[in-house]
């Protein structure tokens, strides 16, 4: 028995195009061959009093290997590979965002995706920003935060291993003290230079706000000048005295010698306002004229 063996042509061509498909997905994952070089910590030195926002660099360095234009997505992701918008540091809200000029695109619709192009044989650097969007008195301290870059084709398949990135949030300890007229919020009341007791008799009293702000615990320090006393101005030193006594937040100050107090303000740009009450002693026919003493306030973080 013999028999001729005839090839099916429709099996041929299907046999031909599978071939041909498959060199085209062999091309497509070949097209991208980058490589990337690994990105430095992102650092925020951040001040919660300055005026103006803080922010960080992120600046990712790639280089393509292959003659191919790579089409490519960068996203940003946590531990589960969930995207990141931004991330919250010791309060304070930090999102990311193309750097002005850097050929990154923001996907709008996908949180924490960017798209990039990068030339055949040419290499090229994806430029963020971690800027502050959300600003907090954030404790002093160093805050950081782990995340993750994904670095994907446009078909969203993984080019490289998942790029470990850290979130350095510096806080450097800092305080504040202001004079306020009146009680309110800080900086919102009136400098006070002079507390004028107009015309001096025993009891009178004078009161003022001493409004202090920090991101740390402080210390408050008072000094008199004269060591509690007013003295002429035009006989300094030959003429009478006028005493005086004064109590921040109910608590006598010894204006004798430097007075401290330790202090731990609420972590907000309000801070705390403390009462300080000014009480003139006993006046006993003093030589007539003006009597000043200066006293000098600050605080300094711990």
């Amino acid at each position: 028995m013999s028999a001729i063996f005839a090839p099916n042509p429709a099996r041929r061509a299907a046999a031909m195009v599978s071939a041909v498909l498959a060199w085209c997905a062999v091309s497509a994952a070949q097209a991208c061959d980058l490589t990337l070089e690994t990105p430095e910590a992102i650092r925020i030195e951040y001040n919660p009093f300055a005026i103006g926002p803080s922010s960080g660099a992120l600046d990712i360095g790639l280089r393509n290997g292959s003659d191919t234009p790579c089409d490519l997505r960068l996203r940003l992701v946590d531990d589960f590979d969930a995207p990141l918008a931004g991330v919250v540091l010791g309060g304070v809200g930090v999102e990311f965002r193309p750097r002005e000029a850097s050929g990154l695109l923001q996907r709008d619709a996908e949180p924490g995706t960017f798209l990039l192009n990068v030339p055949g044989v040419g290499e090229t650097r994806a430029e963020l920003d971690a800027a502050v969007v959300q600003n907090a008195v954030v404790e002093a301290g160093e805050h950081t935060a782990d995340l993750y870059l994904l670095i994907e084709n446009a078909e969203g398949q993984l080019l490289l291993p998942r790029t470990p990135l850290r979130l350095i949030l510096t806080s450097t300890p800092r305080a504040q003290v202001n004079i306020a007229g009146s009680a309110g919020a800080f900086g919102s009341g009136l400098t006070v230079e002079v507390i004028d007791f107009g015309l001096a008799a025993t009891g009178v009293t004078r009161r003022a706000f001493v409004q202090v702000r920090a991101n740390t615990e402080s210390t408050l320090t008072i000094r008199s000048e004269n060591r509690g006393v007013m003295r002429h101005l035009e006989f300094a030193e030959t003429g009478t005295v006028v005493p005086y006594s004064l109590e921040l937040d109910g608590a006598p100050v010894d204006l004798t010698e430097l007075w401290t107090r330790r202090i731990d303000p609420p972590r907000t740009l309000e801070g705390v306002s403390l009462p300080m009450d000014f009480t003139l002693g006993e006046i006993t026919g003093q030589m007539s004229g003006r009597y000043e003493d200066l006293i000098t306030i600050d605080v300094t973080p711990r």
